[in-house]
């Protein structure tokens, strides 16, 4: 554990999945800037992450500068092209082009307006988790509620039929494999499949949309790349498209779970919500620091001359930024591995920031506090059953299976 290549290793072991944060600790004591192979770079504090993340020295398309043969490579994997053609991995000047495109779905405004159908969703989900409870004892918290809330509010948004969405948690956990740190051969054959499957889901609906016209996002977006300024192409369409289905909903159905977890872990956490004594605001912004859905994400430095905490940076070379590490960096967050909702000026970085700061963060927040508040108020006592199974990941950090008592 000496060395950052190390690190890297640890935390793609079954134990670092499990629980990465002693590891974390020991990337922070390497130093801000470590170094893990030519040209590779460990980021593991908060001063330091939120600068790369702030700076447009550091881009998010690691590729743009590789020869020809590894762009063939790349284009011959479409899970891999997808994300490429995405706003996720795209550099300005595209990347404000589109995101611009996307933003007009996200306004605070639009936000606002979504919350009494976030509301009513999460009590029809509650309904029926109520129903196959009285059933069964036992549900599995992630399938029956925490995948299903985000998942229907994403596909009512963009106007993917409700009825279709049991299709795509699968497709979204192969798909998302690419943005792990490593992967293997089968997840990336994996994650193509699903990448075809929804190419061929989304093209078929792209084709209604166009010769019928809805009030959802995919007519708007449509419109976008068919209109006469033309401010998407068709691969664009596509590929955000699908990115904001397996993003927007992937991400939020762990923080869910993650957010359920602390509660059982923390009764005096439960206790303080129930009381008013913490608010669900400042419980899901701490869930976001003490045990974010998202914790880590790849930069690559965009000219020569740059440097971070003093350490040069040569050009090329790829920044592994550990989000969850700088979440529980002590010269950020005093007593960092407390779990504490009044935590003053708490701002993590779990939605990533400077100009790729998440375009679905406020959604995500609005959600989380939503599910958790109407579930609590409900089932306050829900309580946990058998074993919880963390999924396999180390960048989306989640549950598979998280069965639960309801008990209220």
């Amino acid at each position: 554990m000496k060395t950052a290549g190390k690190i890297i290793g640890a935390l793609m072991s079954a134990e670092g999945i499990s629980n990465p944060y002693p590891i974390y600790r020991k990337a922070r004591e390497l130093g801000p800037v470590t170094q893990i192979a030519p040209d590779w770079f460990l980021i593991s504090t908060y001063a330091e992450v939120r600068e790369a993340m702030r700076s447009a020295g550091y881009l998010k398309n690691r590729y743009s500068r590789v020869d020809e043969d590894q762009r063939a490579v790349r284009r011959a994997h479409r899970s891999i092209q997808l994300f490429d053609e995405s706003v996720l991995l795209q550099d300005p000047p595209e990347h404000g082009r589109v995101r611009k495109v996307l933003s007009a779905a996200f306004t605070p405004k639009r936000i606002a307006a979504m919350e009494g159908k976030i509301q009513q969703v999460t009590d029809q989900l509650l309904d029926a988790l109520a129903e196959r409870a009285s059933a069964s004892g036992a549900v599995d918290f992630m399938e029956d509620f925490a995948v299903r809330l985000p998942l229907t509010v994403m596909c009512d948004l963009l106007g993917v039929p409700r009825e279709d969405w049991g299709r795509f948690r699968p497709l979204a956990r192969d798909l998302n494999a690419p943005l792990e740190m490593i992967v293997d051969d089968a997840q990336l054959a994996a994650a193509d499949a699903a990448a075809a499957e929804l190419d061929e889901y989304f093209n078929s609906l792209i084709e209604l949309r166009r010769a019928d016209p809805q009030d959802d996002l995919i007519s708007v977006l449509l419109g976008e790349a068919d209109g006469e300024a033309g401010q998407l192409d068709p691969r664009e369409l596509l590929a955000n498209l699908e990115l904001l289905l397996v993003a927007g909903f992937e991400t939020t159905t762990n923080l869910l779970g993650n957010a359920l977890a602390v509660l059982f872990d923390h009764p005096e956490v439960r206790e303080g919500l129930l009381t008013g004594k913490y608010t669900y605001s400042e419980f899901i912004e701490e869930v976001l620091r003490f045990d974010a859905p998202v914790q880590h994400m790849i930069r690559s430095a965009g000219a020569p001359g740059m440097q971070l905490a003093g350490v040069p940076i040569p050009a090329g070379a790829e920044l592994v930024m550990l989000m969850g590490s700088a979440n529980r960096d002590p010269l950020r967050f005093p007593d960092p591995d407390v779990f504490n909702p009044a935590r003053p000026d708490n701002q993590p970085l779990s939605f990533g920031g400077g100009a790729h700061y998440c375009i679905a963060a406020a959604l995500a927040r609005v959600e989380g506090i939503t599910a958790l508040s109407r579930l609590l108020d409900r089932y306050p006592r829900i309580r946990p059953i058998g074993t919880p199974i963390r999924a396999d990941r180390h960048g989306l950090r989640g549950f598979r299976e998280l069965p639960v008592v309801l008990d209220g």
